[in-house]
């Protein structure tokens, strides 16, 4: 879709580049410049009129306006890390966080992974409780291995929640 919008709104500098859905400035600083560089030239070689070009302009203006904000992902991610750490502390629920978060307890346990990379000391063992089967769930962990999850499923038949699954992976591994 980028690809798309680049080709038909053709960007001639940073402001219009990073109204393009789906490019931030990390993008843009890997490639901007060079795609900026490559729009031109096809704008000179095809003799694209300035009229085209703003209209093309105004029409990206206007799509965006009706858009949410762009998101800076990786401050999103900072954000929800350091609140999952904080209701960790507390010692919250999976489903509580997720709920509070509003986010699915599978990206919560996704959080929890990232936060026990960056802290191995953070202390999760509470959470071990409110896995039903905990223990079957790192013995068949142990027949099939850590690298992939669907074994793991099939050996309880689909009646052990996939977050549950990911969450004693995490706590196997953050040992």
């Amino acid at each position: 879709m980028v690809l798309k919008e680049l080709a038909y709104f053709y960007p001639i500098n940073k402001d219009g580049f990073l109204l393009i859905k789906g490019i931030g400035e990390n993008k843009f600083n890997l490639y901007g410049e060079k795609f900026i560089s490559i729009i031109n030239s096809y704008i000179k070689s095809e003799n694209i009129s300035n009229e085209i070009l703003n209209t093309r302009e105004q029409e990206l203006k206007k799509s965006i306006q009706t858009e949410r904000p762009k998101i800076n992902v990786k401050e999103r991610t900072e954000t929800r890390k350091r609140r999952v750490k904080e209701l960790i502390e507390q010692k919250m629920s999976i489903e509580d966080m997720a709920n509070d978060l509003d986010l699915t307890s599978n990206t919560i346990v996704n959080y929890i992974g990232r936060l026990l990379t960056d802290d191995s000391s953070l202390d999760v063992k509470y959470l071990k409780e409110s896995v039903n089967g905990y223990n079957d769930i790192v013995n068949a962990f142990k027949k099939y291995g850590t690298e992939k999850i669907g074994p793991i499923y099939v050996e309880f038949s689909g009646n052990v929640e996939y977050a549950d699954i990911i969450l004693v992976k995490v706590l196997m591994l953050s040992k």
